[in-house]
């Protein structure tokens, strides 16, 4: 029997280029979530199972990739981040300054079925604040997204929008009782990939008449040449004549109030990517209220970025109840979605490596390590000959080919002068130079 020398499904291999393309989006979303005063934290990449599966819905709980350790126990690989972060903040709370805002960027793994855009290992990268219920946090968290995307030259998207709340209330309106709430709107979440039918037999199979469905949609219809405001100013109104609970409708007419509140700041702030969206669901159980996604409109990969609030999440892991709101990136997609649009995304990555010197024999070896050293203690990324019988050409060729723009040739000559050759493989200039000066010149380029 071969050996297997695939990776498993639902994982990949990276060649270097992409390992590049990779490291830059990363180092852009890190240094934005700095910009905007979000401290890195990190925690375990399992679990308990219990403290995963608390909160994420049946739905998920089929797709965490669990194991028994050696004590029985029972764990599980993250598969998002706001779970664990529920769990980091009950442990670490006293220690934390409120409102707590933190990013992470990892791994984080799903047994789902592989697709375009899915995978089953993964990297997020998630900004959440704890500790502030104000609508200003989602603002801050929306804020943050546009001005990244703006930093990885990203056009073309769109901002939607709803609220938890709005979407308990329609549900009750519909006639849907509270304990087949949570199959309709994981049914409705669906609508895009299986449409109206495909929503009604998941309805069915449920429990949930087809007339409920229609009555939900219905409470949706509103016109549309009204504005987003609007449209939710209508609807409050609907809600109030038709919903009979009235902590649901509270809470409902509390949720309209919140996205009024994103709209109407958002559009102070120049921020006129959002659109609020009724059937916009998001199928983790945790949210509480306002939620939120950024798709592409021309690279069809659903959505590269989602998030919402959460604020019941952290008192389930022994803390006391705090206003909580994240937003997360899929750095796969977002990969993607560049590679899509631009094919030679990867050829064009400039290669980290400054510099490859080259040593013409053993005998000017130790002065090429010495020149080596120098240089990399003043920043310059240089990579060195490993050859024991270097041959120039080959050596160039090399170079070329891993996309080093500079090449440092050190022969009997230079090594008597105690300078270096330095040429462009672009534009075949040389130069004859002291490291000093081989230092300035690439200082000077930066």
């Amino acid at each position: 029997m071969n050996r297997p020398v695939q990776p498993p499904k639902g994982t990949r291999d990276f060649l270097p280029e992409e390992m590049l393309l990779r490291g830059r989006v990363i180092e852009t979303l890190r240094e934005c979530f700095a910009l905007y005063g979000f401290i890195e934290i990190d925690s375990p990449v399992f679990e308990y199972f219990e403290l995963l599966s608390r909160k994420c819905g049946s739905e998920i709980e089929k797709e965490i990739y669990t194991f028994d350790d050696k004590a029985k126990r029972k764990l599980g690989l993250r598969f998002e981040f706001t779970s664990p972060l529920g769990r980091y903040y009950a442990a670490n709370r006293s220690r934390l300054v409120k409102p707590f805002k933190r990013y992470v960027i990892g791994k984080v793994y799903r047994y789902e079925n592989t697709q375009a855009g899915r995978y089953r290992e993964f990297y997020q990268a998630d900004a959440d604040i704890i500790g502030s219920y104000s609508m200003n946090v989602e603002l801050e968290l929306l804020n943050l997204a546009i001005f990244t995307l703006s930093k990885l030259g990203f056009g073309d998207y769109e901002i939607f929008i709803n609220d938890r709340k709005i979407l308990d209330g329609i549900v009750n309106a519909a006639g849907i009782g509270e304990d087949k709430k949570d199959a309709a709107l994981r049914a409705v979440d669906k609508m895009a990939k299986i449409g109206g039918q495909g929503v009604i037999k998941e309805f069915e199979e449920n429990g949930i008449a087809e007339d409920s469905y229609k009555s939900f949609m219905e409470f949706i219809e509103l016109d549309k040449d009204l504005s987003d405001m609007e449209k939710l100013s209508a609807l409050g109104g609907r809600i109030n004549a038709a919903v009979k609970d009235e902590f649901i409708k509270n809470k409902a007419v509390e949720g309209i109030d919140e996205l009024l509140s994103i709209l109407k700041n958002a559009e102070a702030i120049g921020l006129d990517f959002i659109t609020y969206d009724p059937l916009l669901v998001r199928g983790l159980g945790y949210y509480t209220g306002p939620i939120f996604e950024i798709k592409s409109k021309d690279v069809s990969i659903g959505s590269f970025a989602a998030g919402g609030r959460y604020d019941n999440l952290v008192e389930l892991y022994g803390a006391r109840p705090e206003g909580a709101c994240g937003i997360s990136f899929g750095v796969e997609r977002i990969i993607d979605i560049i590679k899509e649009r631009d094919g030679k995304t990867l050829k064009s990555q400039a290669s980290p490596i400054k510099l490859y010197v080259i040593y013409l024999s053993e005998d000017e070896r130790s002065y090429a390590y010495r020149n080596a050293e120098a240089l990399r203690l003043n920043g310059i990324n240089t990579e060195l000959c490993i050859s024991s019988r270097p041959n120039i050409g080959k050596e160039i060729k090399y170079a070329d080919k891993k996309g080093i723009e500079y090449v440092a040739v050190i022969g009997e000559k230079e090594a008597f002068e105690r300078k270096l050759t330095l040429k462009n493989l672009k534009t075949r200039e040389e130069r004859f130079l002291t490291v000093e000066e081989t230092v300035k010149l690439f200082n000077n380029d930066r």
